[in-house]
């Protein structure tokens, strides 16, 4: 059954400290019992939770009605699940959909289907809602989140995702919004600040539009001076080409920035990168995007690696950050991971 809500409008962004349901650092305990809860729930309702196809009609190349979702719609109805398909109307529309679906009071499987911008606003939507759990099918033009899971292979199996169980995941809290995945401020963000124009060109995907982008942005003014407070004790300071808080591990189409991040255990992977040449930061490229920076000498003179709880940057002039792809122009923003925060539906394997 298809359903497209009436043109209502997106709801603002929210500071993180007025999100309902959001608890900065919630405890261990009380995780694990929401987590038995709903698990203990589903088996009770079976197959016969229903699910709800959160569609981004712009997400991609091409409607995902038309490509990605016909068999997940057939699979569920050769099934007799339950299901229902609603298309988003505009920017922002994604989160206050998820809000609304939390108010009918019964158990809903809700699946994202888009890039990593729509599955960020649905999960801001479905923090701390106790009756939904979150999935993904991706057909984004990165598609980062699904690759700390292994890739887009079986978030695109009907198979594996019909039979997809919860899994509390934490959030990215800042000031401008939540993030699933990554945020930055400085080169990187000013890198996904530029990309949204490559990405209109013909044949280019993710990968292809942030290399573009690192093309321009990397002739244009490098490093800022930014001072960091990391989980309010260490603090450093000087010029940075970026910083970043992983939740996920890549971003950018491919380029494993926070390589050792893990999405549930409460912690934020803090990298930042000192000002190095130009000439040096063409020759560490390739090793930053596969992932081997935490580990190399050549970065080692301009790499600073933590994990936290919290992280908080200030700059003397304007600088790009970016929440999971949404850009916004500011001197200061802080990074605070919001433990367990939302049931994320994870493909069975």
């Amino acid at each position: 059954m298809l359903r497209t809500p009436g043109g209502q409008a997106p709801q603002a962004v929210q500071r993180h400290d007025e999100m309902p349901g959001v608890s900065v650092f919630q405890s261990a305990a009380r995780r694990r019992e929401d987590l038995t809860n709903l698990r203990n729930r589903r088996r009770k309702g079976g197959r016969n939770v229903k699910t709800i196809f959160l569609v981004n009609p712009t997400a991609g190349r091409r409607d995902p009605r038309q490509t990605v979702l016909p068999p997940f719609l057939e699979y569920w109805e050769k099934r007799g699940a339950p299901f229902e398909v609603i298309v988003t109307q505009s920017p922002g529309h994604a989160e206050t959909l998820v809000r609304e679906l939390a108010t009918r009071g019964e158990e809903l499987r809700v699946f994202a289907v888009g890039g990593d911008g729509t599955f960020r606003e649905a999960a801001s939507g479905a923090a701390g809602q106790e009756t939904i759990s979150l999935g993904i099918i991706p057909c984004g033009s990165g598609d980062d989140f699904v690759r700390s899971f292994g890739g887009r292979e079986c978030f695109l199996s009907p198979a594996h995702q019909f039979d997809a169980r919860p899994r509390r995941l934490d959030l990215i809290l800042t000031e401008f919004g939540c993030a699933a995945d990554m945020c930055a401020i400085g080169l990187d963000a000013a890198v996904a600040y530029h990309m949204v124009q490559f990405k209109r060109l013909p044949l280019v995907n993710g990968s292809m539009a942030y290399n573009l982008a690192l093309v321009k942005c990397f002739f244009s003014k490098l490093g800022f001076e930014m001072d960091v407070t990391i989980d309010g004790k260490e603090h450093v300071s000087g010029n940075f080409v970026f910083a970043l808080a992983g939740n996920g591990q890549y971003y950018g189409g491919g380029y494993r920035g926070a390589p050792r991040a893990v999405p549930d255990d409460g912690l934020l992977d803090f990298v930042l990168i000192r000002t190095p040449g130009r000439a040096k930061i063409l020759r560490m490229l390739g090793t930053y995007k596969r992932g081997g920076h935490l580990d190399s000498e050549v970065f080692a003179p301009y790499l600073i690696y933590r994990r936290g709880r919290k992280m908080e940057i200030s700059s003397g002039k304007e600088a790009i950050a970016t929440c999971d792809g949404e850009c916004v122009k500011t001197k200061q923003i802080s990074f605070t991971v919001s433990p367990g925060a939302f049931a994320f539906l994870q493909p069975a394997l």
